[in-house]
């Protein structure tokens, strides 16, 4: 009788756990989804861009100003708003968005420019939370702060392949991401 007891209590923790880890993994999903699909509304294009005549989020400018205050020196150069005429639904003309530059434009970041390039990309990914990242691009790959689920692309915690959207060319250095970090803010 102690033995059946046993077993059914196991039984029944075994299905609690299987449940619970069911209903973790639907809500990280959701919550994956709904990142990327429909982030938390903007308070608007208001800030002052100070890298074009446009503007930009609040949390956009944060990031940029907080961005170029670490890596000035070795940053070349930086643009956030555009028109993005070729592509409306980027993250640019809604002023969320920047492109930081650690070397020249169009040319595959190599040497020091490289690293300078992911100690950007790392800091942005590691302070994720802090500076409100939706997502980053560098080096043909793309890295949500969502996260991703067990089993997925992700490689040393940076995100999956970069297929340029349908709209960029992933293999061209600007298109891939190769010559800038690509920061994206959630609001």
């Amino acid at each position: 009788m102690r033995t059946t007891r046993r077993v059914l209590l196991g039984l029944v923790a075994l299905t609690l756990a299987v449940l619970a880890a069911v209903a973790l993994l639907r809500f990280d999903v959701v919550g994956e989804v709904r990142e990327r699909v429909a982030p938390e509304p903007s308070p608007g294009c208001i800030a002052d861009d100070p890298t074009t005549a446009g503007c930009l989020t609040p949390a956009a400018r944060a990031l940029h100003d907080r961005t170029t205050a670490e890596f000035g020196p070795v940053l070349r150069s930086s643009s956030c708003w555009s028109e993005h005429a070729w592509n409306p639904s980027s993250d640019h003309p809604q002023g969320r968005a920047c492109d930081f530059f650690p070397g020249r434009y169009g040319e595959f970041a190599a040497g020091a420019e490289l690293d300078a390039g992911w100690a950007m990309a790392n800091w942005l990914r590691d302070n994720a939370a802090d500076l409100d990242v939706r997502y980053v691009i560098w080096q043909g790959r793309i890295w949500y702060r969502s996260g991703f689920r067990a089993g997925s692309t992700d490689r040393d915690g940076w995100g999956r392949p970069y297929d340029g959207g349908g709209v960029y060319d992933p293999e061209d250095a600007t298109g891939g991401h190769f010559d800038h970090v690509h920061v994206s803010v959630r609001r």
